[in-house]
């Protein structure tokens, strides 16, 4: 490889970063975006109305100040991110475990209160 300050290496993290922003995006909007959506959709009017607001203002407020407060720790007490790289992997798999735990729980709970809303209908006379 050339020296890190080629024009070439400079091409091909601008490629790299720009297939990543555009997969991390349609990634989002295709499957996350959706799937936020249909968690309310067992729910009564009210509660969907709560918890779009809970989730939506104040979770994604504190996911991102909360993020952003992690990253300063971490450059103040290691001096810099690459230093901290061993922190953020443990962080980014638990983060990642405990996501694939929540989304399991979610769609388990979201299963009973569709079989629950179901039953209600079948006997509803």
């Amino acid at each position: 490889l050339v020296g890190l300050d080629s024009p070439t290496s400079l091409r091909i993290a601008v490629i790299f970063g720009t297939i990543q922003a555009l997969l991390s995006k349609t990634t989002k909007y295709a499957l996350f975006d959706p799937t936020t959506q249909m968690a309310y959709i067992p729910l009564d009017e009210e509660s969907k109305v709560k918890g779009k607001a809970a989730i939506e203002v104040l979770g994604s407020r504190i996911g991102k100040s909360g993020g952003s407060l992690i990253q300063q720790g971490l450059v103040l007490v290691f001096g810099n991110i690459i230093n901290a790289a061993p922190v953020l992997v443990v962080l980014y798999y638990s983060v990642l475990t405990w996501w694939a735990y929540s989304a399991n729980r979610l769609g388990s709970l979201f299963l009973a209160k569709t079989a629950m809303q179901e039953e209600k209908k079948e006997h509803k006379p």
